[in-house]
């Protein structure tokens, strides 16, 4: 085992530099160093070497390295480990032990495989279809377990006697395996970092979950991630149920009806612009001009579309510049074909947009290059 394994308390240390190598940035390798590099869906511990950050730790063919932020110019090195990091680190790895164990001792579900994020950690699961079953059994079996604060020891066997263990999985490598226990709930191979016992989690926290590859993958958090994401949603419900003058228990049913009420606003504002459409549709369909050609200044992009819907109904040929949105609606009962006309002309006027034969669309910065490009296209049109 290496020595974060065998000394996991170890937060300060003294040690000496052997080796330096420049890849990607400084790296150097120590006569001893307990530092926990990446493996297995952790992350590798921070801290520094001689007050110098420590961004990340790999171990390479059995030599733990460390990138630094800047070179190290002593031999003699004082390195310390953030502890808040290997605390957090190892509270989501031993919480991904503890699901992984009570999903497969409760369901028979498998776990693919396991990541710490920076936010939320992940676990993916054999299984087609996460259920309010399974999450309401596996919230009740992991109150009991952290309630139980259940011993959790690493020790080192041989692959014999490894083997002899009711292992939650096979072992991936050989000749000396470190299996990390849990009570009698869980025996995993596993060089990772972990809590002392299953009461220091305190709390999980299940975030969501989504399909991935065919197999679920589960969101969490624990520990001190559970209770900040609590007292962040908590904090966003209290300020939601204020605004909204009810009380917290109260907001989804409140929400509920203001959505209900919002999609009958926008129905009478929809049956309102189809009015308004037909009449102003009206008027303009007076004009005899062959290339009908308005500006909306404040109306909004919808209506736009409706009347440029409603006039290319009435195979007219029609120009709406709408000033809200920036946009040039066009549609063209004649021989020219816009959206070919577009791409030949728009850049000229700084534009950007398309279309079909009949129907184009284009983006203007100004109505003045907007209306550089319409004096083109209607002598185009005219033609």
């Amino acid at each position: 085992m290496r020595l974060e394994q065998i000394y996991p308390e170890v937060r300060t240390f003294e040690t000496t530099v052997t080796d330096v190598k420049d890849q990607q940035g400084q790296w150097v390798a120590l006569e001893k160093s307990y530092f926990y590099p990446e493996s297995g869906g952790q992350p590798a511990d921070r801290g520094t070497l001689n007050g110098i950050p420590v961004l990340d730790v790999q171990l390479e063919e059995g030599i733990v390295w460390h990138r630094l932020e800047t070179p190290l110019l002593e031999n003699e090195v004082q390195g310390t480990i953030d502890d808040s990091t290997r605390t957090d680190h190892a509270a989501q790895h031993t919480a991904q032990h503890v699901i992984s164990a009570i999903l497969q001792d409760e369901f028979q579900i498998k776990t693919v495989s396991f990541r710490t994020g920076s936010e939320e950690s992940t676990l993916d699961l054999e299984l087609n279809e996460w259920t309010e079953t399974i999450q309401s059994r596996l919230e009740d079996r992991l109150r009991s377990v952290i309630r139980a604060a259940l011993p959790i020891t690493a020790t080192e066997y041989t692959e014999a006697d490894a083997v002899r263990l009711p292992l939650r999985k096979t072992p991936q490598v050989t000749g000396q395996i470190r299996v990390v226990q849990i009570g009698e709930l869980d025996y995993s191979a596993c060089g990772g970092t972990h809590l002392g016992s299953t009461s220091e989690l305190e709390l999980i926290l299940f975030t969501g979950q989504e399909k991935v590859r065919g197999n679920v993958r589960l969101m969490y958090v624990a520990k001190d991630r559970a209770f900040r994401l609590l007292t962040a949603e908590r904090r966003v419900l209290t300020e939601t149920a204020r605004a909204l003058s009810a009380k917290k228990d109260q907001v989804h049913t409140v929400v509920e009806e203001l959505k209900q009420e919002q999609l009958r606003l926008n129905r009478q504002i929809g049956q309102a612009e189809d009015l308004h459409v037909t009449t102003v549709l009206q008027q303009v369909l007076t004009s005899s001009d062959p290339v009908l050609v308005l500006h909306h200044e404040q109306e909004n992009i919808r209506f736009s579309e409706k009347m440029m819907k409603a006039l290319a109904e009435e195979k007219r040929t029609a120009l709406i510049w709408n000033e809200t949105a920036k946009k040039l609606l066009m549609c063209s009962s004649g021989p020219v074909h816009l959206g070919k006309f577009a791409k030949t002309h728009l850049k000229q006027f700084n534009g950007r947009g398309g279309g079909s034969e009949k129907n184009a669309q284009a983006l203007f910065m100004t109505y003045e290059d907007a209306s550089g490009y319409i004096e083109v296209l209607k002598e185009e049109l005219h033609t």
